[in-house]
């Protein structure tokens, strides 16, 4: 699941940083879907891991990720939302 959560969330910080350019914040309805089920991934496989054992840095650099594209992609959907009216 860690392998996932980073792989998940690398997907969606291309797809947000592709997001920023105008006229193509409509990735942005692939990406933060993406962060958001990377997020829960890399957490329930932090979650399994049991007291003593080493956590999978790959597992907290995918809910790293997701949380950054969360904030950077959720943010830039919010002000199109408001500015335009709609998601373009």
């Amino acid at each position: 699941m860690a392998i996932a959560s980073f792989a998940l969330g690398l997907l969606a910080l291309s797809g947000t940083c592709v997001a920023l350019v105008p006229l193509l914040n409509v990735v942005n309805c692939f990406a933060l879907p993406a962060a958001l089920f990377g997020v829960i991934l890399g957490v329930a496989d932090l979650m399994r891991t049991q007291e003593g054992e080493d956590r999978d840095g790959l597992a907290v650099a995918g809910v790293v990720l997701g949380g950054l594209v969360l904030l950077v992609g959720g943010t830039r959907m919010l002000i199109s939302l408001m500015t335009t009216g709609g998601i373009l």
